[in-house]
């Protein structure tokens, strides 16, 4: 089991929340930090960083996404990627959409908006999201892991159903992309959009989208980005540029790309994630629920899957009694898990420790006596 501890700076408190919000580790901090004092003295600011740190964060993604740098564009966040989609193409009434149901309203809300427009908006059962796909369905838009109650889908059996008939993939990986492997590449997804303040561990307001090579020239622009365009980066000769975008998704960059105070800490969380390794991330997360799972009073249910193939580093747990008196003693006791669909959202991170699920449990165990 890793312990990476001193790469935190959590005080005493067992943070059992990494759903809600990731924590920066310390080298990010120092990151943001440094680029503050870019702020403070703009002199010691080079004009090559304005794409070499959004390029920095492209190669770092890819590593976590299995893609080509090119394939990324830098996001403030998952809305970014959803929004690509829905508001990017052109809608026809009758058009079929498929979407789980219980998803988080980044992924609900802007089909909802297209069925009062007319679009044929599916809801499907999370576990029947293959059998709603028709040969007809234009958009499929799925979280890979659902915030409430973590349960993961199985990625590559949609993409095969989306290949066959044609259907567009659309992917929310914002609760899997750091903590569970994700293949952009091997699962078809047209895009899979990502929020970085959760397992990217790094500041709200930042994320990256995924765009397959195929699908780029497909959606509208949301916005005009001069730093897109080839030649952005002379700085001497801007007089003059054309409306050529350089290749890839990287037209998708939201505006202000390099964002240094963001930017900086989403580069070096990302190269922490890869130093780290998302598949030892995974194997820690998946023996700290274990742990968890295997000394639970009976007075806790869990409203999780536990199959392999559905599991993640989230948990919901339902307690006898009233659940935010629960979450009140929990929070006292200097531990943090989130409400969440009327169950107690555990999520711990490559940041925890065998302690910190200890220290629930006992808090647990006291409230079933």
């Amino acid at each position: 089991m890793l312990d990476l501890r001193h790469e935190f700076d959590l005080a005493s408190r067992a943070y059992l929340d990494g759903a809600a919000h990731g924590p920066m580790p310390r080298r990010s901090l120092e990151a943001a930090r440094d680029a503050l004092d870019w702020k403070r003295d703009p002199s010691t600011l080079e004009d090559a960083e304005y794409f070499r740190l959004p390029d920095r964060i492209r190669a770092a993604s890819a590593m976590l996404l299995n893609c080509d740098p090119e394939s990324v564009a830098v996001a403030t966040g998952a809305s970014h990627g959803i929004s690509l989609v829905a508001c990017g193409l052109d809608w026809s009434p009758g058009d079929h959409v498929v979407v789980p149901t219980g998803e988080f309203p980044s992924v609900t809300l802007p089909w909802r908006d297209l069925a009062q427009r007319g679009v044929d908006v599916e809801w499907a059962d999370p576990t029947a999201v293959v059998d709603a796909i028709r040969a007809d369905t234009r958009v499929v838009a799925v979280g890979h892991v659902n915030f409430a109650t973590g349960r993961r889908l199985d990625l590559d059996a949609i993409g095969d159903r989306c290949r066959a008939v044609g259907a567009l993939l659309l992917v929310d990986a914002s609760q899997s992309l750091g903590v569970v492997p994700v293949d952009a590449r091997s699962c078809g997804a047209a895009v899979v959009a990502v929020a970085g303040y959760k397992w990217l561990l790094s500041p709200y307001g930042t994320g990256v989208t995924y765009v397959h090579p195929d699908w780029v020239d497909r959606f509208r622009l949301p916005t005009f980005n001069w730093a897109t365009i080839v030649g952005a980066d002379d700085f001497n000769k801007l007089v003059d540029l054309e409306p050529q975008q350089r290749p890839g998704a990287i037209r998708f960059d939201a505006p202000e790309t390099a964002a240094f105070i963001q930017g900086r800490a989403l580069a070096e969380s990302l190269e922490f994630l890869n130093e780290v390794g998302v598949e030892r991330i995974k194997t820690h997360v998946t023996a700290l629920l274990d742990r968890l799972l295997g000394a639970l009073p009976e007075t806790v249910a869990v409203e999780s899957s536990l199959i392999p193939a559905h599991r993640s580093s989230i948990v919901r747990l339902v307690p006898v009694g009233d659940v935010r008196a629960l979450y009140g003693r929990l929070y006292a006791a200097g531990i943090k898990v989130s409400l969440r669909e009327g169950g107690l959202r555990v999520a711990p991170g490559v940041w925890n420790t065998a302690e910190d699920i200890d220290r629930l449990l006992a808090v647990l165990s006291e409230n079933a006596n």
